[in-house]
């Protein structure tokens, strides 16, 4: 994790030093070796996100406040940035471009991160601060560094060491336009910290949400839903967690002459999902997603497998998603097949995201909540504390 103030990290590709790396396949250990094991794995949750009651205004170049959009603004708005699916985006237009992120509560911050899609932005942006709302165009917000460029790089990591707010001003001065996602600020709350907390919203199945603007989808596939890598057919498998750790910057190696990279997450119990998302390495090639219930003695073998859907990356975007009916799943399996093996560094993956739809009226204020339900609308707060997560009953 970066420390000292302003200090600055950027890659054209996904970055982060892996452990040595070696052929063959490989059983990822538990939860609790893993988190011992020392590597570069992301310990801290990222606050900008809608699971954690952040909210976003967006003044547009031309001077126009955005409304906070629908969550089905997927890839048009700025509610994109604080969903949990790297993969989604949202346009940065050539001029000044100013987000406002609120949080429920004043936070301890300590970096900042997006990733500049294709690296095609070019521009240079700055923050401020405030544990009040301002205007945006108030002198009272508190600047927390210079102006910062962001060209011809893909991932951007600032430190903001030491800094506290309850709302967060990011100023884009932009010369070329581009897409950017995967907006993250990270601080003093940490994955295991949010896993733990009991703040669940207990939800029936009677009344299904059918509204794509109601609706929120919940990656089950990371850490703080409790879930695990559990297979990689190479590298070192202690850093695997790096792909399921809220956190586009660290990403997890395979190995160089691996001709198929592949990863098997398991999830806390079988969830009902509808999309699988990743973010990986700027190269072209295929990828093939699975949804399994169980697994064979060799987890690698997929041969009798039927992949649930396939994408080919043509232009070396580095992203991929597919979305599919609903389905029941307890192990997500992600196959890549690169069109040419780079002998000098493995493939690298920096995200892995599996799907399921949740209402967004089940965000509440207690603190930062967790959430996982099924379909519905018919949605019971209980007192805290809470004795027992409830998950819901996902249907075959």
């Amino acid at each position: 994790m970066i420390r000292g103030f302003a200090a600055l990290i950027f890659s054209a590709s996904l970055i982060q030093p892996c452990l040595a790396v070696a052929d063959g396949v490989r059983t990822a250990p538990d939860a609790s070796s893993a988190a011992a094991a020392t590597d570069d794995t992301n310990a801290a949750k990222n606050l900008a996100r809608m699971n954690c009651g952040a909210k976003i205004d967006w003044i547009t170049p031309e001077g126009r406040v955005a409304a906070v959009p629908k969550a089905g603004d997927n890839n048009s708005s700025a509610t994109a940035l604080l969903m949990d699916d790297d993969t989604l985006s949202c346009p940065l237009q050539e001029g000044n471009t100013t987000f406002i992120i609120t949080f429920p509560k004043t936070s301890l911050l300590d970096r900042f991160t997006f990733l500049n899609e294709n690296a095609a932005a070019e521009g240079e942006m700055k923050i401020a601060v405030s544990n009040y709302r301002l205007a945006p165009e108030s002198p009272k917000w508190t600047e927390v560094n210079g102006n910062v460029a962001f060209s011809h790089k893909r991932l951007f990591n600032l430190s903001m060491v030491g800094v506290e707010a309850r709302y967060v001003k990011l100023s884009f001065r932009v010369q070329k336009g581009g897409r950017i996602a995967a907006l993250g600020l990270y601080g003093g709350e940490s994955l295991k910290h949010f896993s733990a907390r009991k703040h669940l919203i207990r939800v029936s199945n009677t009344t299904p949400v059918s509204r794509i603007e109601d609706m929120l989808n919940f990656n089950f596939a990371n850490i703080y839903a409790h879930a695990r890598v559990v297979f990689v057919s190479s590298g070192a498998s202690p850093s695997s967690r790096r792909m399921i750790d809220d956190d586009p910057i660290t990403a997890f190696q395979f190995a160089p002459s691996d001709p198929h990279p592949t990863a098997i997450v398991e999830l806390s119990d079988r969830e009902r999902l509808n999309r699988v998302s990743a973010i990986y390495k700027m190269e072209t090639g295929k990828l093939d997603v699975y949804l399994l219930k169980e697994l064979g003695s060799n987890p690698g073998d997929l041969a009798d497998a039927k992949p649930i859907a396939s994408v080919t990356d043509a232009k070396a975007d580095g992203k991929a998603a597919v979305d599919f009916n609903p389905q029941g799943a307890l192990y997500v399996a992600l196959r890549w097949t690169p069109t040419t093996l780079d002998p000098t560094r493995g493939f690298e993956v920096a995200e892995i995201s599996a799907f399921g739809d949740v209402p967004l009226s089940m965000l509440n204020t207690y603190e930062v909540p967790q959430v996982y339900a099924s379909n519905s609308t018919a949605v019971t707060l209980p007192e805290p504390p809470f004795d027992t997560p409830l998950v819901p009953i996902v249907s075959e």
